[in-house]
């Protein structure tokens, strides 16, 4: 943590205590930091720059692909988490933090976490890496496939109308992405796993292609509210697993 970020976490700190606040003295300090940090000042700063807007933020409900997306991402990250929480290395700093926490400041502290954490790497970050600096229309809803495995597809959002385009932009057509998106999908995703560099290497290693993922299905989906569903389940599951085995 910088000199910046200790700065602005003792000032908290010093706010609570300054209003009797004793219980959890770590972790509502620091949920306190999070909501600022990963919400309140990057809201601000769109909303200073005309692109503050909930809509133009991603703050949307989902569309007809959101829950169904969820689902499927989850049972194909079960696998993942399996092959994650066998590394030697990755529940020991859980482990410890549940300890230290208990189970509701650790439940606080993660959802906090998470909830910031996807507003600005799925929310705000892909409304500022895209040309106009905000969110796209809503993405092609497209429901006119003839034979089964187009249908099925098309259950989770594929297959697409892809007119009069070639090459990548055809298969982007395809995949129901809307356009000028594949950029900010990227940042976001390599600003993502730099996140996760420090931790065990096989969430980092997993970091990069979820990042890529989740950011696929915020725009898939028209909010980043179902990346955060799914996060929130599938680290949920983790952390049952890592119990579970001792």
């Amino acid at each position: 943590m910088g000199y910046p970020s200790r700065w602005m976490y003792g000032l908290i700190e010093d706010g609570l205590r300054l209003m009797g606040s004793e219980a959890h003295t770590t972790e509502i300090p620091a949920t306190v930091y999070l909501v600022l940090i990963t919400g309140v000042v990057p809201w601000v700063v769109l909303a200073v720059s005309g692109r503050g807007r909930p809509y133009d933020l991603g703050i949307r409900r989902p569309n007809r692909y959101g829950w169904r997306i969820t689902l499927v991402g989850y049972l194909i990250s079960v696998p993942f988490l399996i092959w994650m929480i066998r590394s030697e290395g990755f529940a020991t700093p859980y482990l410890s933090e549940l300890d230290r926490a208990g189970p509701t400041g650790f439940t606080l502290y993660y959802f906090v976490n998470m909830l910031g954490e996807h507003f600005f790497f799925h929310g705000a970050l892909l409304a500022v890496f895209r040309a106009d600096q905000r969110w796209p229309p809503p993405a092609p809803v497209a429901v006119d496939a003839t034979n089964t495995l187009a249908r099925a597809l098309q259950w989770i959002g594929l297959v697409q109308p892809t007119r009069g385009a070639e090459g990548a932009r055809r298969v982007i057509r395809w995949s129901g992405l809307p356009a000028g998106c594949l950029p900010a999908i990227a940042a976001s995703a390599m600003l993502f796993g730099l996140i996760h560099v420090g931790k065990d290497p096989r969430e980092l290693v997993l970091s990069i292609p979820g990042g890529v993922a989740l950011g696929y299905m915020a725009y898939r989906t028209d909010t980043w509210l179902t990346p955060f569903v799914l996060h929130l389940a599938t680290a949920g599951t983790a952390c049952m697993m890592i119990v579970a085995s001792g």
